[in-house]
């Protein structure tokens, strides 16, 4: 009996133990190859790029070819007098390593004259790249206001694109149509966003005066949630000498009862003094052109009417910002301290 319970008392074999710091050791080793193989992962574009290989292969041949700038607007701008100057800036890009963008050069836009900007880029390999722009401080012809009803709409993202290619601001006068992500992009690209009435219905709008400022408020409503910004510029529709208000308001004479009420309640609204005719009569850009830049007023304000709902419209705005610049004309956006354009009231 003694013997037996000597045999009870055996140290227990070792081998558990060895399984347990077996799998230990185990999972610490499938522990660093999984982090391994995620550092290898997150850094394997790069390791396989291009410009990896060519700076670090030995080899390859040394870097010698400079950075390229690209100028952000145009190489050649004028401003009036008067006014100050926004840099539209540059880029800098390189294909085998960073680059560094520095820009020297004052513009005095209170006094005439030429004045050149001057960028220069460097990449980490000390090659270099330089360009220009020439900003023309000048007595303008006149100041020309493109301004779009109705949006935004199907052309609106193309004409976007073509007022910032010359860096032209303009203003649009929204409704309750098309899409927010337009009337983001107008405002974010620093465009005068500019009401127009939600529905734009005029047996609505004119059929009395409360009808007019709910369907008003309603627009800046629907402006402000997208942008932040409450805008108190406006446009009648049809303008405030229209008489189509006639046939809704019954004989109360809105629009002289309006024009006075929205400057009360702080808004500034705006008609045109030339009208592109894409509302009616011209259906072409040819035309659009031709009466755009046959009506220009020399030594004024031109606060030209278009829509951007009018794919035709939208077609010639190009070739009359060009003829604008060419012939002295600078473009602005209008804000509560423009000028106007307004009407005869006829109702």
């Amino acid at each position: 009996m003694v013997e037996r319970k000597m045999a009870d008392k055996k140290p227990k074999p070792k081998s558990k133990q060895r399984i347990r710091w077996s799998r230990l050791v185990l999972f610490i080793l499938v522990g660093i190859i999984w982090l391994t193989n995620a550092i290898i992962f997150a850094n394997s574009s790069f390791l396989n790029s291009e410009a990896y290989i060519k700076a670090n292969i030995p080899g390859t041949p040394p870097d010698e070819t400079p950075p390229v700038i690209t100028l952000k607007g145009e190489e050649t701008m004028s401003i009036a007098v008067g006014t100050v100057f926004s840099d539209p800036g540059a880029e800098a890009n390189d294909a085998r390593s960073e680059a560094t963008l520095t820009s020297e050069g004052e513009v005095d836009g209170n006094t005439v004259g030429e004045y050149t900007i001057t960028y220069t880029a460097k990449d980490e390999h000390n090659n270099t790249a330089t360009a220009t722009r020439t900003v023309k401080v000048i007595e303008p012809t006149g100041v020309i206001y493109l301004t779009f009803d109705d949006g935004p709409g199907d052309h609106t993202a193309r004409l976007l694109d073509v007022l910032a290619k010359y860096n032209v601001k303009a203003t649009f006068f929204v409704t309750g149509a098309g899409s927010d992500d337009m009337i983001k992009r107008e405002y974010d690209e620093g465009h005068s966003l500019a009401l127009h009435t939600f529905s734009h219905d005029y047996s609505y709008v004119y059929s009395s005066v409360d009808n007019f400022f709910a369907d008003l408020y309603r627009v800046q409503e629907r402006v402000k949630n997208i942008t932040g910004y409450t805008s108190m510029l406006m446009r009648f529709p049809g303008g405030s000498s229209n008489t189509v208000s006639t046939r809704y308001d019954g004989g109360s004479r809105i629009m002289s009862r309006l024009v006075n009420e929205v400057e009360s309640r702080g808004f500034t609204y705006f008609d045109w003094n030339i009208t592109s005719g894409d509302a009616g009569g011209i259906y072409t850009a040819d035309g659009i052109y031709e009466r755009v830049t046959g009506s220009l007023k020399p030594g004024g304000s031109s606060v030209v009417l278009q829509h951007d709902i009018k794919g035709f419209s939208v077609d010639a705005v190009e070739r009359i910002i060009l003829f604008g610049k060419e012939n002295g004309y600078i473009f602005a956006k209008l804000d509560n301290t423009s000028f106007t354009a307004h009407h005869g009231v006829n109702n």
